[in-house]
């Protein structure tokens, strides 16, 4: 976890409290490096409108 502290800014400091560390995303999902998933009811705090890796957009 010494790499969050090294390459995060303390405005995400709400994503550094999770309990789990995310390995992917796509759409809304997000997915653990366990393999558990999880919807992203953050949606990257505003930003993802679309979802994480939206295929349309990757397309451009």
């Amino acid at each position: 976890m010494d790499i969050f502290n090294k390459q995060e800014s303390n405005v995400k400091s709400y994503c550094n409290s999770f309990p789990v560390v995310f390995t992917s995303a796509k759409g809304c999902w997000l997915t653990t490096e366990g393999g558990e998933r999880y919807i992203d009811f953050l949606a990257g705090a505003g930003s993802l409108n679309y979802g994480h890796n939206n295929a349309v957009l990757k397309k451009r």
